[in-house]
């Protein structure tokens, strides 16, 4: 197979070097696939996506799939701030001259924050169930989150 490709792409150059390529219709402008993108739109509906796409706006489904990424983002980059600031309170705890009793408040804290993590976890994921369930066939679907995971990932 690579022989034929190389075979291919010395043949092509050779051309390419010949200037046979140069005078093509439509060399040197944009190519225009929106066209071939609505192929695969089905009829009744191309006509609201072109509306949608003209003025710049998107379907739902796509708006949803958007603004569930940004809070799955702020929901890690929450959990992984507060694991580094805990971090920080334990070593600080470690050097007071109570750490056991420091140790057992901020495990209590950080209990706490899980719990509040998993909670934002089991909301996001109703809401990517529901973004799965209005997903036109054909486009793949978000995994739901797993809080333990994320959990263990940011040891504390």
């Amino acid at each position: 197979m690579n022989d034929h490709k190389s075979l291919m792409d010395e043949i092509l150059g050779d051309a390419f070097r010949r200037g046979e390529f140069d005078n093509l219709p439509g060399a040197g402008k944009r190519l225009k696939i929106e066209d071939d993108l609505d192929n695969h739109v089905p009829p009744d509906l191309r006509m609201t996506h072109r509306m949608l796409k003209d003025s710049n706006l998107a379907p739902d489904w796509i708006e949803e799939g958007k603004a569930i990424e940004d809070a799955q983002a702020k929901v890690l980059s929450k959990l992984q701030s507060n694991a580094r600031m805990f971090q920080g309170l334990r070593a600080d705890a470690r050097r007071s001259a109570t750490p056991e009793q420091m140790l057992a408040q901020l495990d209590a804290r950080w209990r706490t924050v899980q719990e509040r993590f998993r909670a934002d976890v089991a909301s996001l994921n109703r809401r990517i169930l529901d973004y799965n369930l209005k997903l036109p066939p054909g486009f793949s679907q978000k995994p739901a989150m797993n809080a333990e995971r994320e959990l263990a990932k940011v040891q504390v």
